[in-house]
């Protein structure tokens, strides 16, 4: 029998003695004398090296059992097979229970590294409370949370069990078998593991009664990464579902779908929130609650997966491993909030909220409206298996449920968007409200008419696209009037002046891009409302069939050309069948840039049926199939094809068929995310940090000269204070 196995499951408890290890040394750092801390300090950082060293090693015995086709082993048996691409069997290492979880816990030691490696930076070493208390304890932290998910590993979802040895492996899922398969679920986890370090930096900073402005520098980069890694896990998602479930859409609000939504809700109301905490020294204990509501959200949104306490088409299958969920999050959730509760001497505000007519007004709306969407989708997810548990009665929450709660609350925290970089600290009078805010809502309400036109006269779409427009108009304006304070206060070209201010103001205006990337996926999302989807038809070879619906009416049409099969065959399927649907618009074909015919595939794979192919297990069964849809992408909709019931002796198919207007702007949003989430991470030059700082001081000598109406004394220190985050409001000052 191969030791491989017994090398992985040995590896997982050397994980756990490390991190132990850790833990230990770094709370005997704070019990001994100080010139003796640095040496149990060090020695806890080795052992966060040698913990991440030694879950690799345990994921390296798994993905050498896959490579070399051991299926003896139970876990690679049910989730790979000879036929299997190479790339499957690499990404099958997260296909299942076991396995996700080993990627889940080595993500967390590489986190706990990297948090590690950050406080021994040369530039934090200068702050003995980063780099001595805050940054450890965060360490060890994290790693009570790796021993967690390790143990469970090894206890409850052991994937190096041996078992009847086979010649060969059911494969993996056909539905999990594409690409999307091999970069979703990484980037996901790398989102949700990611929410465990702001969580471990607000308790260390609790801890140790550092509650100052220098945790809040660390925990705001900190957040902002996993943040959008997240969100861009969840496009992906979308994105996946679309294009391979083959029923026409990207997000459902499966209980799965929902799972990773509500830390990210949590997670932005926080983002904005600490803000507040930076700037004024107000929210702190509900920034704490925040964070930590973030993590417990991210765990619970790993116990509906795997649990199987709630029905979903993305969870895994259902195991044992829910009651150490619900134990290990009842734990975290008693032990943050106590802290909380514990240092509230010295979660006290600096300063009171003057007005609610203010930018620290608009964050506090947006957050409520954030926590309300959190509470309405955490209600609808588990309310099913809650009355199931009380009553035996098994119901499903409709989807119409969630559009009724979220859109509204959607609708409202895209307007904010709009609305709060406009506004000012503190407190803001009609005066400048309307100065602030004229030229945006006169753009949105001249461009309204046109937009309800475009709309089709349906409101909700309508007034979607209609805050979109005032939105952008906002956005636009901060941008314009920012680079012309800059073009006066330099003296530099327009395109200079916009570079060097988003250069030198960069977490400012990063946030205004990913603002605008949440304009562009409403935007996207809207679109929906327009969707046209037919019934499935069935075709004989060269009839055509309408793309509409009883009430709506599209230009397209479809003509089947004929079934077909590839030249070239994959070796993890069996078979495959396509359909060749030529789109028509106005009865002519649709030609591509080259000239050609746009011709649509959809298609059905066939994979072997489950069971080993030596094994009586598998004889006679039916081939397991995944309908592969086919997509024409524009930037204005997409045509979205599936097919089912062919037979190829009479040439026939059923063919069902979807207009999605817009859907291709909900992927663009992506690249605002991650652009603008650059930006704001990018550390800023020399040059801008000593200007920032010049301008601070700026500010702070011409505060004395504003006037109460709010109109500032015009002056070039206060121009220049353009460029300091958020010191100036479109080149007025608070």
């Amino acid at each position: 029998m191969s030791l491989i196995p017994l090398l992985g499951v040995s590896f997982l408890w050397l994980a756990v003695a490390c991190a132990l290890w850790n833990i230990a040394s770094t709370t005997l750092a704070y019990r001994v004398q100080l010139s003796r801390r640095a040496v149990f300090l060090e020695s806890a950082h080795r052992a966060t090296t040698v913990t991440l060293l030694a879950i690799t090693a345990s994921a390296f015995a798994l993905w050498t059992l896959f490579l070399t086709n051991d299926f003896n082993n139970n876990y690679v048996w049910g989730h790979s097979s000879r036929e299997q691409p190479l790339g499957y069997k690499i990404s099958a290492l997260w296909g299942g229970q076991g396995g996700s979880l080993l990627l889940w816990a080595w993500l967390l030691g590489l986190y706990a590294f990297l948090l590690a490696r950050f406080g021994r930076k040369a530039e934090i070493r200068a702050s003995s409370t980063l780099s001595e208390k805050i940054v450890p304890t965060s360490v060890a932290i994290v790693q009570i949370v790796t021993i967690f998910f390790v143990v469970m590993i090894a206890l409850a979802a052991n994937p190096f069990k041996v078992g009847i040895p086979q010649t060969n492996g059911i494969g993996l899922n056909p539905l999990l078998q594409n690409y999307w398969m091999q970069i979703h679920p990484p980037t996901l986890y790398v989102g949700y593991v990611g929410c465990t370090i702001p969580f471990a930096i607000a308790m260390a900073a609790l801890l140790h009664r550092e509650t100052g402005r220098e945790w809040l520098a660390v925990v705001r980069r900190w957040t902002l990464f996993p943040w959008v890694i997240l969100t861009i896990g969840i496009i992906m998602g979308g994105r996946w579902a679309y294009e391979t479930l083959g029923w026409g859409g990207y997000w459902a609000w499966d209980p799965v779908e929902n799972a990773s939504l509500m830390p990210w809700l949590t997670g932005t109301a926080f983002i904005h929130s600490i803000m507040i905490q930076a700037r004024r020294g107000q929210l702190k204990t509900w920034n704490m609650t925040l964070v930590s509501m973030t993590f417990l959200l991210s765990i619970f949104g790993t116990f509906i997966t795997r649990s199987g306490v709630i029905s979903s088409v993305h969870s895994f299958a259902e195991s044992n491993i829910g009651g150490y969920f619900l134990g290990f999050i009842a734990f975290a959730m008693v032990a943050s909030f106590a802290l909380i509760v514990s240092r509230r001497d010295i979660l006290q505000p600096d300063s009171e909220m003057e007005s609610p007519i203010s930018r620290e007004g608009a964050v506090l709306l947006n957050n409520w409206l954030l926590l309300g969407s959190t509470v309405a989708v955490l209600f609808g997810t588990i309310y099913p298996a809650v009355r199931e548990a009380f009553t035996g009665d098994t119901i499903t929450v409709d989807p119409i449920y969630f559009n009724r709660v979220m859109v509204p609350l959607g609708l409202m925290l895209l307007a904010l968007m709009g609305v709060g970089p406009l506004m000012t600290w503190r407190k803001m009078n009609g005066a400048a409200m309307m100065r602030a805010f004229r030229k945006p809502l006169i753009f949105a309400i001249v461009a309204a008419p046109f937009l309800w036109m475009l709309s089709r006269f349906q409101t909700g779409a309508a007034t979607s696209f209609t805050i979109a427009a005032f939105v952008v108009a906002s956005m636009t304006s901060e941008f314009w009037r920012g680079t012309k304070a800059r073009r006066k206060m330099t003296g530099e070209k327009t395109g200079l002046a916009f570079r060097n201010l988003l250069l030198h103001n960069r977490p400012r205006y990063g946030g205004y891009i990913v603002h605008l990337g949440i304009v562009t996926l409403m935007v996207g999302a809207t679109g929906n409302a327009f969707k046209i989807e037919t019934e499935p038809i069935l075709l004989t070879k060269g009839e055509t069939m309408p793309l509409r619906t009883e009430n709506r009416i599209s230009e397209y049409s479809l003509r089947f050309e004929g079934l077909g099969r590839p030249t070239v065959k994959s070796p993890e399927k069996l078979d495959e069948v396509a359909a060749m649907v030529t789109v028509l618009r106005n009865g002519l074909p649709v030609k591509d840039l080259r000239g050609n015919n746009i011709v649509m595939t959809p298609s059905i794979d066939f994979f072997k049926a489950q069971g080993d192919d030596d094994n009586e297990a598998s004889a006679g069964q039916d081939p397991q199939t995944a309908s592969r849809p086919a997509i024409w992408v524009t930037p204005s909709h997409d045509i979205y094809l599936t097919m089912s019931n062919f037979d190829t002796e009479k040439n026939t198919v059923s063919i069902k068929a979807f207009l999605e207007p817009l859907v291709m702007w909900i992927w663009v949003s992506c690249l605002f995310f991650i652009g603008g989430t650059a930006l704001s991470l990018w550390p800023q030059p020399k040059s801008a940090r000593q200007e920032a700082r010049a301008t601070s001081n700026a500010t702070s000598s011409t505060r004395s000269v504003r006037t109460a109406t709010g109109n500032p004394a015009r002056s070039r220190p206060e121009i220049s204070a353009m460029n300091a985050h958020d010191e100036t409001n479109g080149g007025k000052t608070r």
